[in-house]
């Protein structure tokens, strides 16, 4: 009898493999089939029973963490959040109290809160912290460009949230990114973006960001990230980012 419970979901051989394997373990989890443990297999043994590389595997993981379903322990394994219980919605739907920020509003709330959240990771953050941080960093630089390396940018931002030790400050911050990847408006501004592979520019700013918090430099951190998110904010308005009729609406 074979009782491989992955045999169900059909993997596509592609870049997106990983959003297959990501949606059939939102289900398993959701199933209640992780709730003796709390946590989920290793990526060793989540790798055998899909059949991928352990790489496809990481990014589906990394897919679970940004959407707060679940929560990497340094040494001790990916543990379930209360939320993925929680949540009786679909994974991609979810309820906005508030109406959608513009693009621009959603950046500056961005720059402001994760400015001090760098200047304070860099007095508060752990070596497994700083471990954390700096893996995403090295995930994010060597990803291919589009959804993986965009998970990865999310992992970065929400690693060095994470390292305040304020749990308040780590839940703003996934909320303001909660909060730009369902709106309308951002999405309509990417899809003006002519070039996919633009989120590559970023590189070099997490690098000054990382090297400020390993001197655990919190003024340095504070401009490497206000630095990094005014470049972003320059690139959208240089760019051709806007259109037409993007334009036209101001």
């Amino acid at each position: 009898m074979d009782d491989n419970p992955a045999k169900p979901v059909q993997v596509a051989r592609d870049r997106r493999a990983y959003q297959d394997i990501g949606n059939h373990l939102i289900g398993r989890i959701r199933s209640g089939e992780f709730g003796a443990t709390g946590r989920l297999p290793p990526e060793r043994d989540l790798a055998l029973w899909y059949d991928v590389g352990r790489t496809v595997i990481r990014d589906a993981l990394v897919m679970l963490e940004v959407k707060g379903l679940v929560e990497p322990r340094q040494g001790s394994g990916i543990y379930i959040t209360r939320q993925a219980y929680d949540t009786v919605i679909s994974e991609d739907v979810r309820v906005e109290r508030l109406p959608p920020a513009g693009p621009f509003e959603l950046l500056q709330a961005r720059q402001w809160l994760e400015s001090h959240i760098a200047r304070l990771a860099a007095h508060n953050a752990t070596d497994d912290d700083m471990e954390t941080i700096e893996r995403a960093y090295e995930d994010h630089r060597r990803a291919h460009y589009g959804e993986p390396k965009e998970n990865y940018d999310i992992r970065f931002h929400l690693a060095i949230a994470q390292a305040t030790q304020n749990t308040e400050l780590a839940l703003l911050v996934n909320q303001l990114w909660h909060r730009r990847d369902n709106n309308p408006l951002w999405k309509r501004l990417q899809e003006h973006i002519p070039d996919p592979r633009y989120r590559d520019k970023w590189v070099h700013d997490h690098d000054r960001i990382v090297e400020a918090l390993r001197r655990r430099d919190g003024d340095g951190a504070f401009v490497a990230m206000w630095n990094h998110i005014e470049n972003v904010k320059s690139f959208l308005l240089q760019s051709n980012a806007f259109g037409e009729d993007a334009a036209a609406k101001g």
